[in-house]
Formats: structure tokens, sequence, C-alpha cells
């Protein structure tokens, strides 16, 4: 069994021997074409081809004697004594050292100049093939005589001389079975491990908000999508700003009104009946006590309005000023602070009980017109808008209390409609230019006009001679803009009439009467004047 592994060794020693030794061969031809002129003829070319081929057998026969005598020399010395040695013929040395000094250079030849007589040869790992053929000094060659061109036969013999590679490596596998085989040595060549990518440092606070500023090196579209950004930022901030300090001024001012609302009530509880008057001429006019609070804070107050839900909380519990015009309290409140919602603030045309000495000094106006804003939080008249967006709103919330400084006065609503402040056609209705009236036909005139106007009707009752209250405030619902106006209109309550009466089971109006800018946006839609039932006689 050693016999036969020495053998095998042997015999892959001898390969790569006769590899090495191909490879001068190569490398010899090489430089003699390399040094060869370009004129030279063709049978010259011819006659050192011939020339190498005949060196490349004469070496291999050589270098088969000499792989035999080792071998048999290696037989001979593993074998028992007894036993003699078959004969071998030996290899003169004058070759053995014409061989060796011929193959022991180690220049590779590329692959493509291998004879092919000796491609099949297992080229083992330590003789690696370079694609690239070095440059030789040229060495003296002796011409080689012209040899007749071998039959086919001697060719097909001489290739078959060289023993194939299954003959030459029988230990070595294929290819396909070292795929298969388990590696138990570490690789040759080991993958290069990549570096660690070296962590970037986090970034400041300060250099994330520099990186938000256009920087030197930026390229023009991220320059302009840094503006872009910083000014979207800019917006949202001034805007938020503005949302934010809008409604923390409404609270502000929500709180500021509570607060009087709860002085005032203190001392001056919602009436729920309405008195005969007696002796009005010669009646002795006296400070409320709520009232007394209120002047005490601002002597601009003349009043304070309540609009009272039947079962609930009121929607309006403020009180009212007059100034010498109509714009001094726009933008101021109760106290005279600056205020977005402002307060509500009496007609600066309008008397309501102006007394001196405590007694009734100019007659109340007929027509008393009071404004308010309309707020986004229902502060201030915010909450009036319900009237016609809700059908149910009228009946839970019909009358108001206005009372003065010095007397306590109840009205109830008979009307409530959308006006356009700055309509001057057929339409027009500046019912806040009223006052008073010089008699009755104007009296009827006004109120008739506001009951064809009105958005729900009712059976409240409107005669002569009674006082009227008109509330003022903006509404966008139907104008669509700031001339947009909510009216709601009602009279006195008369001494022992029921605050309620009247007020109940009221109906949607399906004949109201519009202004023009309305029927602009719906012209299908027109008002009918048969239809129409007025107060009065």
């Amino acid at each position: 069994m050693s016999d036969n592994y020495i053998d095998k060794l042997n015999e892959e020693q001898a390969a790569a021997e006769a590899k090495r030794k191909a490879d001068k061969i190569r490398a010899i031809r090489a430089s003699l074409h390399a040094d060869e002129p370009q004129e030279t003829a063709p049978v010259q070319a011819q006659t050192v081809e011939d020339a190498v081929s005949a060196a490349e057998e004469s070496f291999a026969a050589k270098f088969d004697r000499v792989r035999r005598n080792k071998l048999a020399a290696q037989n001979r010395a593993d074998a028992p004594p007894a036993e003699e040695a078959a004969p071998v013929t030996e290899v003169p040395a004058e070759e053995l050292t014409v061989a060796e000094e011929a193959f022991s250079a180690e220049e590779a030849v590329p692959v493509s100049e291998i004879p092919e007589a000796i491609r099949g040869l297992d080229i083992p790992d330590e003789a690696p093939v370079t694609e690239q053929t070095p440059v030789y000094e040229r060495a003296p060659v002796a011409e080689a005589p012209a040899e007749e061109p071998q039959s086919a036969a001697a060719e097909t013999q001489r290739v078959q001389a060289v023993p194939p590679r299954a003959t030459l490596s029988p230990m070595r596998k294929p290819r396909e079975a070292w795929a298969n085989t388990p590696h138990t040595e570490p690789r040759m060549h080991q993958d290069v491990k990549k570096k660690k990518k070296k962590k970037k440092k986090p970034k400041t606070l300060g250099q994330k908000l520099r990186g938000l500023f256009p920087e030197k090196g930026d390229k023009p579209l991220e320059i302009v999508r840094k503006f872009v950004f910083l000014g979207s930022l800019v917006a949202i901030v001034v805007c938020g700003y503005m949302v934010g300090d809008y409604y923390l001024d409404l609270w502000r001012s929500r709180m500021e009104y509570s607060n009087i609302d709860d002085i005032y009530r203190t001392y001056t509880p919602i009436i729920t009946s309405v008195e005969e008057e007696k002796d009005i001429d010669n009646k002795y006019y006296d400070l409320l006590p709520g009232a007394k609070k209120l002047l005490d804070i601002n002597p601009d107050v003349v009043g304070y309005m309540t609009i009272p839900t039947i079962d609930g909380k009121a929607i309006v519990a403020l009180p009212v000023v007059q100034a010498e015009d109509n714009s001094k309290y726009l933008n101021l409140n109760f106290k005279g602070e600056n205020s977005r919602a402002g307060a509500l603030f009496l007609d600066w045309r309008n008397h309501f009980d102006v007394v001196e000495n405590h007694r009734l000094v100019e007659k109340n106006s007929d027509n008393l017109i009071v404004y308010g804003h309309n707020m986004a939080d229902e502060s201030m008249f915010g909450a009036l808008k319900y009237y016609r967006r809700y059908d149910s709103y009228y009946e839970s919330h019909p009358i108001i209390e206005f009372n003065s400084n010095y007397e306590q006065y109840t009205y109830k609503i008979f009307s409530f409609f959308l006006l356009d402040a700055e309509d001057d056609t057929d339409t027009e209705y500046d019912c806040w230019n009223t006052l008073s009236f010089d008699d009755e036909e104007e009296f009827y005139d006004f109120v008739n006009e506001a009951k064809r106007r009105t958005l729900r009707t009712n059976s409240v009752d409107v005669k002569y001679g009674d006082q009227i209250l008109t509330i003022s405030t903006c509404n966008t619902d139907v104008i669509g803009n700031d001339r947009g106006r909510l009216i709601l209109m009602a009279r006195r309550v008369r001494p022992g009439e029921d605050l309620y009466e009247g007020t109940k089971n009221s109906e949607k109006n399906t004949n109201v009467k519009w202004p023009n800018v309305y029927y602009e946006q719906h012209p299908n839609e027109k008002y009918d004047p048969t239809q129409f039932v007025p107060y009065g006689p």
C-alpha cells in the first residue's frame, strides 16, 4: 500500500517538473519570435518552429527516462534485500545536466502558448500562470535541421505518450468533489475585513439650527428649499401666535365679564314679572344696587343686558356702556382696556333713563339700539347666530332683560332677520337709524317691515306705544361678507303681561323678505306681499 502511495507522489512531482520544463521551452520560443525580423521568409520561420518542436520532443523523452529511473531507485530502496529489482536503463549524466539546466528557470509563460500535449497536466498551486509574457534575453540556439513532416499516426503516438491527467495525478480529486468536501483547514485567501465606519458625532442643537439657514456650498435648489421652509415656519409661528393671542384675549375677557356678572347679580336679581307703573311723571328714580357697583368701575355704564334661557344659563349677561360715538368700545372692554371682544354699547343718539336728581330729564327713545361683536367663542353676541341656525332656539330664548341704571325692563322678541348694511335698493331697511316715531303709521311701517323679514313667525303682538329694543351684530351666514347683519327686535313687556305669552309654537317663515343681494344668489326665490299679515288695525 505504501509503494502505491510513493508511486503516486513521485508521479505528481514528475508532473510538476515537466510543467516547469515546458515553461522554459515556451520562454525560449517566445524570445526567438520577439527578436526575429518581420522580413524573415516563411520557410525560415517554419524551420525554427520545427526545431523548437523537435527540442520539445527530445526533452520530453529525456524527462520520461529520468522519471522512470527515479521511480525505480525509490522502489529498490523500499524493497526487501532478498528481492532483486528490475534493471533500469540509466540516462547519461550529460543529458541529465543539460535537461536540468534548461528547465531550472522559474519564469512563467502564458497559457495560450502551452503545447497541447502538456496542457492536460495538472498545474500545482505554487506555479501560478500569468497572462503577460516576460521579456527574456536571447540565448544562442543552434539551428535545427529541417525535418520532414510527421505522419498523422506518428503525431497521434507522440500525443498519447504523454500520460493523461488522471494517470499522472490519481490522488487529485475533481473540482466538483472538492466543492462538496467540508473544509478542515483555514482558507488560504481570507476575505478582507471591512473597516468599521466611524460613528459620526451627533450634531449639537446649535449646529442643527444653523443647518436650517442657507450655508456656503449649498446648491441653488437647496437654498430655495431652505428659504421656503423658513418662510413657512415664520408664517406658522405668526399665525399660531395670532390665533393663540386671539383666544387668550377672549378668555381673559370672559373671565372679566364673569366677575362683573357675579357682582351685578349679587345685588340685582332677574325679574320674573312686570308690575303696573303708577304716576310716571312724578316717579322717583334711584340707582339699582348692582348699577352702583358698575358705575364705580366705569362711569359710561347705562345698563345691564341679559338674555336668559328658560331652563338653563343665560347666553348673554353683560354691562352696556354708551360713549359720544359708536366706535370707542369696538376694541375696548368694559374697563376701558384694549380687547378684541370690545363691549356692548348703546347707540350714542339714544336716551335711556337719563336722570338728574332722581328725576327723569329726557324721554326715552322709542327704539333703543345696542351693538356688540359676534365672537367665535360665543362671547358678547356670538351666541345670537343660533337663532337662525336652530328652529327651537327662539322658543328657548324669547325674552331680553335690559335694565337701566334705575329700572328693570323686560322685552319680548317678535322678529329676528338678516340685513345688508350697505343695501341701497328697494329692499333697504336701516332700522338702526330710526330712533323715534312721529305717528302711528310710521310706527307700524317700521315694525311690519321687521315682521316681513323675520325667519320665524310667532304670536307676539305689537301695538303703537310699545318701546322697541333692537340688537345688531355681524353675521356672514347668508350675505357672506362684513356687510351682513343679524337683527333681533323685541318690544317691552307690558305691565301684568306674561313674559312668554305669544312666544310658543313659532313656525318657520316661508315668505321671507330678503335683501337684494340674497335674490342675486337665489334668482328662483321672490317675496310675495299678498301673503303677509301686518300688525295694527
